[in-house]
């Protein structure tokens, strides 16, 4: 049996990812949903997989609970820890549910990525097969009291998240499905959610003809209130409101044997940063809170005396199972003392290592067994590396300090470390033997020491918690900065709806947290992200006395709704803090924000003339934002590129921390202070992976050079990389000056020479490669410096066709503001509309200038 699940594991793994590198192994994450994208993907499907437990459901005689773990489905003995693996194939496993006479769970099955199917696996022999095979997601299966119907959730027919019950009997369909809800539309584009409505999550009523699901028909926010529904052809006409409150995907309602109570989870909206188990009767009523803590608890499940409830707590950092007494309140967690594997397994214990010193390093780690599975190590947060990565796209990863041991089937384990952007990744390929351990190391071997030069990097874009599965906390960060190889952690404390994260964790003084003090190779500040949707979203880094609040305007369906204040209002009130302030994921692609809406940050033209901001972020790979950038380098605006690559740390899906970072000058004194004060200098590149070194008769970017009468200056620019890039290029004036050969593959570029200057400009480096997994993700590798301005005598650097670009720019807020239905008042709207007009004088007098 085991030689045949080996077999068969390596037959499936052709069909996967596998390590990533190229396009032809990537492909759109979960195409057939419609619904959600990022936060669906995170808070809402299962981790594929999670190296901890996920996901609890009790077996019907109590003594077992099965889980998802290490992509498997596991039955865990809550008495001493022991896990056994139940399931297993080429896919990841999730979402387990009980036959009530225990002989099936049936679970959900991920493709990494392409799509979720449903299985079912018969407990004692292991045997599985499929129990759905198309390209849609199906997700939330749960058996009936009587066993005779499951329900569950699918995004057929369009894509659109809804009910299903079927008959099933011995593990097999014995019926048509029956679409217990149907699509149907809100009317509204809700943010983060969309025009459709959404119903998911359903748990049985006893009797088996009536469930309670979630749904956000009717709501303006969130993902939805508490329903009950007969189990019919479309039940949500005839629907009854049991819950009501603004949710993200985590409530998981669990029915009582009863019938009389559902146990939920929930931050009772913006009651609490975290989520907690919380009591409901059936008919509706005020929910009663059972747990507490600053950590959350997700996914709870009644046992079936309903004397303990299972549940998933990330109390210590990682999620983890853990089983609380209904009455009498004591929380055990049930620690997995033993893997019982139904197959053969081998360990592997890994070095990491820096070529220099010869010590242990941490790093990013990508592990890919012979099966085309993802491995990792049991106390690590597995992750998948999405979005704006320009190498290995989806690819599994998790962060390791240095050493670790992992357990894998036997044959081909391919390994890799990564460590930033100053390393060469690391590869290497170890034969796994059965019940033996197999040793292997890591070198990571150093492309350039921007340290020795001045240079440290950060992202000025990340964030710690953000109602993920992991607890993060300072310390955990600083791992991460570790392995990623990033000097500055900059945590920006945010809101998501009504909730505001990592509040408590600020600082007065607007430097360096207390968390990293005494750490020589990390430094943590915390700042806030202030998160207006129609103005754009902002950074403030370094505020010295308190976080900006309310941390959103313009926020629909809100007591927020009006466009009041500004976002130069706000700036205005951080700058008088000392901090650094600027736009964050502003424009994205290649597309001109004025041709178009004016991207994500519409307020940026009226804060860059009232001198209101000191950066320009660069999310993810963008020629768009060059183009504005360019624009207001042309009338001497002084604004620094900065990257920062929007890292919600706490997610399991997401982008990796520093994958676009800042690198800014310090010299030799390093410090969070004078990091941060190199950003509001404009002593600046980006990068999500090359480096940069460029000079003008040895000024800096951010600097400047004066001449007094027309003459000649030295250009010295030299570039490293870890992947090829296909162009280096020097701008003057927003126009290509200059492109520089590369050499070493596309990885190397150097250049020197002395240039005839006649009259003021600017002059910027910048370098770009080819993407490597369009069309699915456009990321490709990219980096830039700020301007370095020469100036001529007293002539002044200024455009007349940029000044009129932002006059245009401008005119197109003012009639998209004027269309806002939520002011609260004309004083509001005059205010603001004032600001727009002050801003549009500035451009004109540029433009005269210029002439």
């Amino acid at each position: 049996m085991r030689r045949s699940l080996i077999l068969l594991a390596l037959l499936f793994a052709a069909t996967l990812r596998g390590s990533g590198n190229g396009p032809a192994a990537v492909r759109p994450d979960y195409p057939a949903s419609k619904h959600g994208g990022t936060y669906m993907f995170n808070y809402y499907l299962p981790p594929a997989p999670s190296a901890t437990a996920w996901s609890p459901a009790w077996s019907p005689d109590g003594k077992w609970i099965a889980v998802a773990m290490q992509g498997s489905i596991w039955k865990v003995d809550p008495a001493n820890g022991t896990a056994s693996e139940v399931s297993y194939n080429a896919k990841y496993h999730a979402s387990p549910t009980w036959s009530p006479d225990g002989r099936w769970i049936v679970y959900t099955a991920d493709d990494d990525g392409s799509s979720i199917q449903l299985e079912a696996v018969d407990v004692q022999t292991g045997e599985s097969h499929a129990l759905t095979n198309d390209g849609h997601l199906y997700a939330d299966p749960a058996f009936s009291p009587d066993g005779s119907r499951l329900a569950y959730v699918s995004t057929k027919p369009n894509g659109y998240f809804n009910v299903y019950v079927r008959a099933i009997k011995d593990g097999r369909w014995t019926g048509e499905e029956i679409a217990v809800t149907q699509d149907n539309n809100y009317g509204n584009e809700r943010l983060y959610f969309g025009a459709w409505d959404m119903h998911t999550q359903p748990s049985w009523l006893p009797g088996s003809d009536a469930l309670v699901l979630v749904s956000n028909r009717n709501a303006p926010l969130g993902s939805g209130n508490v329903w009950r529904v007969p189990v019919e052809a479309n039940a949500m006409p005839k629907a009854t409101l049991v819950l009501q409150e603004e949710t993200l995907y985590r409530t998981r309602p669990d029915v009582s044997r009863e019938g009389k109570r559902i146990i939920f989870s929930s931050s009772r909206g913006a009651a609490d940063q975290f989520n907690h188990l919380y009591l409901v009767p059936t008919g509706g009523g005020e929910p009663y809170k059972l747990t507490f803590g600053d950590h959350d608890e997700f996914h709870p499940r009644w046992s079936p005396d309903g004397e303990r409830i299972a549940y998933i707590s990330n109390e210590g950092g990682l999620p983890q199972l853990w089983v609380l007494e209904t009455y009498g309140g004591a929380k055990t967690q049930v620690r997995i003392q033993s893997r019982q594997w139904r197959r053969p397994m081998g360990r592997v214990h890994v070095r990491v290592v820096d070529g220099v010193t010869g010590a242990s390093t941490a790093a990013r780690v990508y592990a890919d067994g012979a099966d085309g599975k993802a491995y990792m190590p049991p106390d690590v947060y597995a992750r998948i590396a999405s979005t704006r990565m320009t190498r290995r796209l989806n690819g599994h990863v998790f962060h390791a300090s240095g050493d670790f041991t992992l357990e894998a089937p036997p044959g081909r384990l391919s390994l890799e470390a990564v460590k930033g952007f100053e390393y060469q990744p690391s590869a290497a390929e170890v034969e796994v033997k059965a019940d033996a351990t197999t040793q292997a190391t890591l070198t990571l071997r150093p492309i350039v020491d921007m340290a020795a030069k001045g240079w440290y990097g950060g992202s000025t874009h990340a964030h710690m918690n953000y109602a993920g599965n992991l607890r993060n906390t300072p310390e955990h960060m600083m791992l991460m900065g570790r392995a990623e190889d990033v000097d500055v952690v900059n945590i920006l404390a945010a809101n998501k709806d009504s909730r505001v994260f990592d509040h408590q964790y600020f600082e007065k003084g607007g430097g360096e947290h207390s968390s990293s003090v005494g750490q020589p190779d990390v430094k943590v500040i915390v700042g806030e992200e202030y998160r207006p949707p129609f103005w754009g979203h902002v950074f403030y880094i370094g505020l010295a006395d308190h976080l900006i609040s309310p941390f959103t305007t313009g926020y629909q369906g809100s007591a927020l709704e009006s466009l009041y204040p500004s976002n130069t209002d706000m700036f205005r009130k951080a700058l008088a803090q000392g901090a650094a302030v600027g736009y964050v994921h502003a424009f994205g692609g290649d597309r001109d924000p004025l041709d178009g809406s004016l991207g994500g940050a519409k307020g940026f033209a009226m804060d860059a003339a009232l001198g209101t901001i000191h950066g320009l972020e660069w999310s993810g790979s963008s020629r768009g934002s060059y183009t504005v950038l360019h624009h207001a380098l042309n009338n001497d605006l002084r604004i620094a590129p900065v990257g920062g690559e929007d890292a919600n740390t706490s997610l399991h899906r997401h982008t990796m921390m520093g994958s676009i970072r800042t690198y800014a000058y310090t010299g030799r004194t390093f410090t969070a202070e004078t990091w941060r004060d190199a950003i509001k200098a404009g002593r600046t590149f980006f990068s999500n992976g090359p480096l940069l070194e460029f000079t003008i008769d040895g000024q800096l970017p951010g600097d400047s050079v004066q001449l007094t009468a027309p003459g000649a200056v030295t250009l010295k620019a030299e570039v490293w990389s870890f992947q090829p890039l296909t162009k280096v290029m020097v701008y003057r004036n927003g126009q290509i000056w200059k492109e520089i050969s590369l050499k070493d593959g596309g990885t190397r570029a150097r250049f020197e020479e002395r240039v005839e200057v006649s009259d003021s400009g600017w002059y910027a480096l910048s370098v770009e490669g080819a993407p490597a997994f369009a069309p699915v993700d456009p990321s490709f590798p990219q980096a830039g410096t700020s301007a370095i301005r020469v100036y001529v005598g007293d002539r002044k650097i200024r455009n007349r066709a940029s000044a009129e670009y932002f006059m245009r720019w401008l005119d197109k807020l003012k009639g998209m503001s004027e269309k806002w239905p939520g002011w609260g008042s004309q004083v509001e709207k005059d205010r603001v509309f004032a600001q727009i007009r002050e801003a549009r004088q500035r451009y004109e007098q540029f433009a005269k200038e210029a002439q």
